[in-house]
């Protein structure tokens, strides 16, 4: 399921792979080259509710 889209109609958006290499959401809307960006986009999207990577620093 495509991380950006919402339902289309009731069904979720599907992303399938093309034959060469690049994926596709089934609406046409959102691509991405490998599935290696679309897995860090599937990851940084879970890491908190906004979606922004925290950035830890030390404060001492």
């Amino acid at each position: 399921m495509c991380p950006y889209c919402k339902e289309h109609d009731g069904k979720p958006c599907t992303v399938t792979e093309k034959p060469n290499g690049r994926l596709l959401c089934a609406c046409g809307k959102h691509s991405w080259p490998n599935s290696g960006v679309f897995l860090e986009t599937c990851r940084r999207l879970s890491l908190t509710v906004t979606g922004q990577v925290h950035t830890w620093t030390q404060s001492f």
